[in-house]
């Protein structure tokens, strides 16, 4: 009898063990390609009450012919079965060949409302394969750890993991290539690991209340446009809110112990400062983050 006790003991703790057991951290998508998951992070917001996940992941071509990469197709669902209901999402999908015996990564997020997500993870080919986030060690990060700041040079985020901070301290405005740049805003990014790690990169936007160049002639420097009067009838010149095309923001991943410093701009075609009041502050720049449900806002006057 006690045979037969510890015989049913047995099988149940080895039922346990494999029932917790960790999936496996690799995918074939073919006989010679295998995916792999290099990182993964969520992002908690519970101000919003939603969630973001981070990924990053190799694709790696171990045949003897070049992988076309148009042959990849993934997507996120939660136990390859369901499709998710999404409130922001991105994928990078390499546009080239991986050569024989090398590699490649795929970047992305997903962000939904909080709800029944169980078992989240790449699908690939239609779903015939599937990879599961929790085959990875899954970093956490949440909003509490975002610093509300409206200063100039701040930290906006800092975990145990990564540092972000904002340095527009130091920003200046040229007008080149008809369109005014706003310059030296950086966004510094610190990988305080061992490991490589995807990051949850902060999208800046801002605005220039300004004038409107359109057809008030030919300008080849700021210092042309300032001495130019736009006024009318003695009245001072209308001016508008001009949206920026910001680049040099994007980052999908750092090294191990990497510091990457973006330096971002912010370009406004065919728009300038008026420089009739010089005590106004004209240029408005937000740091955002949806994952983290933040947007930091400072302001840059005028010279």
């Amino acid at each position: 009898m006690k045979k037969i006790i510890s015989l049913i003991c047995i099988c149940v703790l080895s039922l346990s063990l494999f029932g917790c057991s960790k999936p496996e951290n690799h995918v074939d998508l073919t006989s010679n390609v295998s995916c792999k998951l290099l990182d993964v992070l969520t992002v908690t917001n519970e101000t919003d009450n939603s969630t973001y996940y981070y990924y990053l992941a190799s694709i790696k071509n171990k045949g003897k012919k070049p992988f076309n990469t148009q042959e990849l197709y993934y997507t996120v669902t939660d136990n390859n079965e369901k499709d998710i209901s999404v409130i922001d999402k991105y994928q990078s999908t390499p546009t080239y060949a991986i050569s024989k015996g090398q590699s490649t990564y795929i970047y992305g997020y997903i962000g939904f409302p909080n709800n029944d997500q169980k078992n989240l993870g790449l699908s690939f080919n239609k779903k015939k394969q599937f990879l599961p986030f929790k085959a990875f060690n899954i970093r956490k990060a949440s909003d509490k750890n975002v610093k509300d700041s409206k200063a100039k040079k701040y930290v906006f985020f800092e975990d145990d993991a990564l540092k972000i901070s904002v340095d527009g301290s130091k920003a200046k405005y040229v007008y080149e290539n008809n369109e005014t740049v706003l310059k030296n805003v950086k966004i510094r990014y610190e990988n305080k690991t061992e490991s490589r790690i995807t990051v949850p990169y902060i999208t800046p936007s801002a605005t220039l209340e300004g004038i409107d160049l359109s057809g008030k002639g030919e300008f080849s420097s700021m210092e042309d446009i300032q001495k130019k009067d736009f006024s009318t009838n003695g009245m001072a010149p209308k001016t508008q809110s001009f949206k920026a095309k910001v680049t040099g923001y994007m980052l999908y991943f750092l090294d191990s112990k990497q510091t990457i410093n973006a330096e971002i701009e912010f370009h406004f075609e065919n728009a300038a400062p008026d420089f009739t009041d010089k005590s106004t502050k004209p240029f408005v720049v937000n740091m955002n983050s949806k994952a983290f449900g933040k947007s930091n806002t400072f302001k840059i006057g005028l010279e």
